[in-house]
């Protein structure tokens, strides 16, 4: 059944519209159209390959996905071991970027950085 729809004239109150009870049962006929349909209650699955998102009934959708910029954040690995500490701005390992900048600014000539850096 096709949707009804209600003629409200060219002009407020012009006459040429439909009259009350035929527009109440144009809303009438709507409603009961859509209260009748049998509702979908079958499980849908969504699959994401690509930027291809689809539906298990068959439809698909399109994803846009292209960040800009610069990523912010923390790295890590697959077993939550901190690669890159981007709160702090530090790599993470035996020697912190500040004890190093302080080791180097320290030294006095390069057998001293030498010395400095295997002591770490």
């Amino acid at each position: 059944m096709a949707q009804r729809v209600i003629n409200i004239g060219n002009n407020p109150n012009d006459g040429t519209g439909d009259p009350l009870r035929l527009a109440y049962e144009k809303i009438n006929q709507n409603f009961l159209e859509l209260y009748t349909r049998e509702l979908n209650t079958d499980s849908q699955t969504l699959e994401l390959v690509g930027n291809t998102l689809t539906i298990s009934n068959g439809n698909s959708i399109e994803l846009n996905i292209s960040p800009t910029g610069d990523l912010q954040g923390s790295v890590f690995a697959d077993d939550s071991t901190l690669l890159v500490d981007g709160v702090n701005g530090t790599i993470p390992g035996y020697v912190s970027l500040e004890t190093l900048k302080t080791e180097v600014a320290a030294s006095t000539d390069f057998a001293d950085f030498q010395a400095r850096i295997a002591a770490l």
